[in-house]
């Protein structure tokens, strides 16, 4: 079958998530992903857990499929001149080094542009490539708290929290993967390619909605809220009858117009203090503990039955065994297999996108460091078994 991206050649220096979760989008879609990871231990990102024993890590599974390892020594010369022949010949290459490590490897664009016009270099850090923040060393968790994300995470009585899942890293991913789409289309046009710089920060600043106008034009502290929406009333967690909960929103005057009624209340559509969006706000704690009396009087099987049938956006709070075990997921076919060399069949979630024509590929393979290391030299630049067995007697190549 057809795969978009078929023949694009992607050269990926990155670590840990942000930079290998988007590179993996464009594996799953044909592009021969090159992973370049330093002899033995590869990528950190592959010892962080060994729930299935080694050699790698669940974490490393997730984000490197569809993709190909080369172990290469880019603190040797002979390394790092194996590198610029294959940014040569790429289209993409893809760093989340700290910055400034690539202009002291000799890596900087214009070097890298001098000799292949047409290379695209995505750049992906914590803080931007200037700046006074630029060489702090950031994770996901603190850009979280350094965006303002955490201070608006959590139980207003409560200390600022994580978000449950690693969330910077993902959104940044698909920042960096649009930026090199941009340039690519932008290279159809000119015939050359660009620098394209992400940051966790940036894109994580850009997700912030209202908080952003509120603190600068208002003057206001956006904070914590819980579970509770800034904006709409009843939106909120509710606990039912049978020890389950559930959420529920009500973005619109018309979906608490059928809410009202099917709480046994509609009394208060006649009222002034909840018939509209902005003054049932103003009352949301009365609100929310109508809702909350009705829905703890009842089993959530039933709660939910009655809002879906009443087209009002709710959920229960599902765990991740309720989310990937459910009618739904399956269905969909959104838990997809991988295959690791030692530890087999690793279930993952599949490729995000669904598309009509060129779809992408259903699970695919994890490679362990440095397992296509020879096919990737004399695939890429027709390197000979002599060069690669005298690199790899001299530690270059693994």
């Amino acid at each position: 079958m057809y795969r978009a991206l078929e023949g694009l050649r992607v050269l990926d220096l990155s670590r840990y998530v942000a930079g290998p979760h988007g590179t993996m989008l464009l594996g799953d879609h044909g592009a021969d992903v090159v992973k370049v990871e330093p002899p033995g231990r590869g990528d950190p990102a592959r010892g962080i857990d060994r729930f299935l024993g080694p050699p790698d890590s669940v974490f490393a599974m997730t984000v490197n499929r569809n993709k190909r390892s080369l172990a290469l020594d880019l603190r040797k010369p002979e390394g790092l001149a194996v590198l610029k022949d294959l940014a040569a010949q790429a289209d993409l290459m893809v760093e989340n080094f700290k910055p400034g490590t690539m202009e002291e490897m000799g890596l900087d664009y214009a070097t890298l542009s001098a000799r292949n016009p047409r290379l695209i270099l995505v750049r992906i850090s914590g803080f931007g490539q200037d700046g006074p923040w630029a060489e702090r060393p950031a994770y996901d968790a603190i850009a979280q708290a350094a965006s303002g994300l955490m201070d608006m995470t959590g139980d207003p009585d409560g200390t600022p929290t994580m978000v449950g899942t690693i969330i910077i890293d993902y959104s940044t991913a698909l920042h960096a993967m649009l930026g090199a789409m941009i340039a690519l289309q932008a290279r159809e046009k000119t015939g050359r390619g660009q620098e394209v710089q992400a940051s966790l920060l940036d894109g994580m600043a850009s997700m912030m909605m209202t908080a952003v106008p509120e603190a600068v034009a208002l003057g206001r502290k956006p904070t914590r809220h819980g579970n509770r929406d800034r904006l709409i009333a009843p939106s909120n967690s509710f606990k039912c009858g049978d020890g389950e909960w559930v959420h529920v929103m009500t973005v619109t005057d018309e979906q608490f117009n059928r809410l009202a009624p099917l709480m046994g209340r509609a009394d208060l559509l006649e009222d002034p203090r909840y018939a509209t969006t902005l003054p049932r706000m103003q009352h949301c704690r009365d609100v929310e503990q109508i809702t909350r009396d009705w829905i703890a009087s009842l089993p959530h099987a039933e709660v939910l039955e009655a809002l879906h049938q009443a087209g009002i956006p709710s959920s229960k709070i599902n765990s991740i065994a309720d989310l990937v075990h459910s009618e739904h997921m399956r269905v969909r076919r959104r838990v997809v297999e991988v295959e690791h060399p030692v530890a087999g069949k690793v279930p993952v979630i599949a490729h995000p996108l669904v598309f009509s024509d060129t779809p992408p590929i259903e699970g695919g393979r994890v490679p362990v460091v440095g397992g296509d290391s020879d096919a990737v030299l004399k695939d890429w630049l027709d390197m000979g078994v002599e060069k690669i067995d005298a690199l790899r007697r001299q530690g270059v190549v693994a």
